[in-house]
């Protein structure tokens, strides 16, 4: 399989002469001296350090004695003339950290390697994704694994995901941001969901990052996830807490829609970047599993594509290592004829989304399982074990603070339980607000002009 870089915008060439010889022609530099001395240096402002090329073309951090050491190679004279306040090494040390500074250097995702502006802020990109080149062909072997995945019967998700990948890789070939979806993939163990994502960072240009513990709340750190197109989220390491799938939630929301991000080092000053995100998941479909996601609500709705994975036999061998090597290779090597069917299929009109490029999907059987399992279920479980007793009970009428007395007080039939759910303030007039929008004919409410009454009806 080959790959293909995308290309280097032209950075600015630093001469190595003293300041005031900016324009010297770099012929007459490479000639007259050594091709060291034409080489590309700016100053990392956060890190104090400098960057500058190496003979392969690469980018390499150097500290001050470094660069000094480089500078002198390339002829500039360490020694402060007669009638001088500094020497021309130091000049040219000046010269760099005052008109080739730099807020942030390294990978950044979705940008080809070269010297951008961000805001008002100098960034330097120094690595491009590497993207799968494009060429006609068969690709037997992954559509095989695509189909035992993602068909059963007659529902076949393959469009889904073969129009999330197209809008993904047009805009990177087009070095254009354009917002995406998170993709999800719930299913049995060792069906191929982690090997798909695998193939998913193959083709977003090899580079993925694990963002679970920012998107979750647990770190304010999240440089590394500038460095990669692709982030991978595992249920392995995934927290099933209320407050920890909220924050997911509200993490997949500004990385699906909002076009700029808060890189934030650590030990360093955080910069506003523009990086090229896909999120993807893989979650066993246990209950258990399934509560890594964050509640289904309106907001979150149309920025999530619920795929079911099944499991069925590999289209080739994978029993020993070999095997899998071998495996791996066959769909490595059918990649560029997969690409070039996705930048020549069309999408479906029914499937098109003005917003995302392919509209979102949820598979019923995913949804139905995770509204089992979400908050404002449990709290209609307790509405039933504490109002509705008896087959006479009638209605409930009050405020959302007179019914979480109701459940917590005393003499509660639920009252452990309904503490635990209750935990935060508002937490009953939000999840009654949530169940009022999915059962309209059990669960009732009118603005008064101090607060807001409920009716609850009881079951059927």
């Amino acid at each position: 399989m080959k790959t293909l870089p995308l290309e280097t915008k032209s950075a600015a060439s630093l001469p190595a002469g003293p300041r005031g010889t900016e324009n010297v022609d770099t012929e007459t530099i490479a000639t007259s001296t050594t091709l060291k001395q034409a080489r590309e240096v700016y100053f990392d402002f956060n890190r104090g350090s400098y960057w500058t090329r190496n003979e392969r073309g690469g980018w390499i951090l150097m500290n001050e004695t470094q660069i000094k050491r480089l500078l002198r190679a390339s002829g500039v004279s360490p020694n402060r003339p007669d009638g001088c306040h500094v020497s021309p090494l130091d000049e040219r040390l000046l010269d760099i950290q005052e008109r080739f500074d730099v807020h942030y250097a390294g990978p950044l995702a979705g940008h080809h390697a070269g010297v951008f502006t961000c805001g008002e802020k100098r960034i330097l990109v120094t690595d491009s994704p590497r993207l799968v080149i494009p060429m006609p062909g068969e690709w037997p072997t992954l559509a095989k694994l695509l189909q035992g995945l993602l068909v059963d019967g007659e529902c076949d998700q393959r469009p889904y995901l073969f129009g999330w990948l197209k809008i993904a890789l047009e805009a990177l070939q087009a070095r254009q941001r354009r917002p995406g979806q998170v993709l999800a993939l719930c299913g049995p163990h060792d069906c191929g969901k982690s090997l798909l994502q695998n193939l998913i960072t193959t083709l977003l240009g090899a580079r993925a990052a694990k963002p679970y513990q920012f998107m979750a709340g647990q770190t304010t750190f999240n440089s590394d996830l500038f460095e990669a197109e692709h982030l991978m989220i595992e249920d392995d390491q995934s927290s099933t807490n209320i407050c920890a799938r909220r924050s997911f939630g509200a993490a997949i929301k500004s990385i699906c829609v909002n076009e700029t991000q808060r890189c934030h080092p650590k030990g360093r000053t955080a910069i506003t970047l523009t990086p090229f995100w896909r999120v993807s998941i893989t979650v066993n479909n246990e209950p258990e599993n399934l509560m890594v996601l964050p509640p289904l609500d309106d907001s979150l709705e149309d920025k999530l594509v619920l795929l079911r994975a099944f499991k069925r036999p590999m289209p080739l061998p994978t029993d020993s290592n070999e095997d899998r090597t071998a495996f791996w290779a066959t769909l490595q090597g059918e990649l560029p004829a997969f690409v070039h069917y996705l930048m020549t299929w069309t999408i479906p009109a029914e499937l098109r989304s003005n917003r995302f490029g392919v509209t979102h999907y949820h598979h019923p059987e995913l949804v139905e399982a995770i509204d089992s399992l979400a908050p404002e279920q449990k709290l209609l479980l307790l509405l039933e074990s504490e109002l509705f007793t008896t087959p006479a009970a009638g209605p409930w009428h009050g405020t959302a603070a007179e019914l979480e007395i109701r459940l917590t007080g005393m003499d509660s039939r639920c009252a452990h339980e309904a503490r635990k759910l209750l935990s935060w303030p508002t937490a009953c007039g939000v999840y009654l607000g949530r169940l009022a929008k999915r059962m309209q004919e059990r669960i009732e409410y009118t603005h008064k002009p101090d607060s807001r009454k409920w009716t609850i009806h009881p079951p059927r």
